[in-house]
């Protein structure tokens, strides 16, 4: 994995932060949630040094899906065509037990942290404006005012996928009390 390649979390991985469902190790986990398609890896190894070898839970999270590729320097090409022949060899090994479908937690803190998470990713530089709206948020009332925006938002910079954010979104929140 190259210094200069930056990864990004998949669906699957922004999935994984909101509902815990792959119960992966919490050091692992802090890694995925630093992970932000901005940051090269080897700025995440020096701001994370102390989570220890942050190259090697990348490399992990990358074959669990979790995080993807999402822009390399000269030697990601030889590594990208490697990581492509991946799939098939995973195919290849027994499938896991399957685990009892998890209980999906509603909270206004977790669904917030899953719309940041999202905006972030999907609107790149875009999501400044809707950043304070959703850090602010206190009922879901706002929480929803502030989904509005996103969608707004999104809908000006030409994200596609809103509607699956979205589902994501009113999954995690509560219902009225």
């Amino acid at each position: 994995m190259g210094n200069d390649w930056i990864l990004a979390k998949t669906a699957v991985g922004v999935d994984e932060i909101a509902t815990r469902s792959r119960r992966i190790p919490p050091r692992l986990r802090t890694v995925l949630i630093l992970v932000d398609g901005r940051r090269s890896v080897q700025t995440l190894a020096e701001s994370a040094a102390a989570l220890g070898d942050i190259r090697q839970a990348l490399a992990e999270l990358h074959e669990q899906g979790l995080v993807v590729l999402v822009n390399h320097g000269a030697h990601g090409a030889e590594a990208a065509s490697r990581a492509a022949v991946a799939p098939d060899l995973r195919a290849r090994q027994p499938a896991p037990h399957p685990r009892p479908a998890p209980t999906r937690r509603r909270s206004l803190a977790l669904a917030r942290l899953y719309l940041l998470d999202a905006m972030e990713q999907s609107l790149r530089n875009n999501d400044q404006p809707i950043r304070e709206h959703l850090r602010t948020a206190t009922s879901r009332a706002q929480l929803l005012r502030a989904f509005e925006m996103c969608r707004e938002i999104a809908g000006d910079v030409g994200v596609g996928h809103i509607d699956v954010i979205e589902e994501k979104f009113m999954d995690m929140l509560p219902d009225e009390t």
